[in-house]
């Protein structure tokens, strides 16, 4: 079993350190994808604690064949686009 997987697990049975791990793994990529795409650092806070949240209480969505870090990515595309729409 990988790393992302054994995370992932731990989010399922709804394990916070697993949620924590994630985090470590993860959050820098996510925050560069954000900055890349909005400057400001307030929509990169949301971007971010937006992508994790919904790793928290959607984990099946991220539970794919595809690679956790590319569902993670999407999220925080489609999060960007629906920010950027609205306003």
């Amino acid at each position: 079993m990988s790393i992302d997987e054994k995370i992932m697990t731990g989010i399922r049975n709804r394990d916070e350190q697993a949620l924590a791990d994630l985090y470590d793994r993860y959050h820098r990529i996510i925050w560069n994808i954000a900055r890349q795409a909005d400057p400001n650092h307030s929509v990169c806070e949301q971007l971010v604690t937006h992508v994790f949240r919904a790793v928290w209480t959607k984990p099946q969505d991220f539970m794919h064949h595809r690679k956790l870090l590319a569902s993670l990515i999407d999220c925080c595309r489609t999060q960007l686009l629906f920010l950027h729409n609205k306003t």
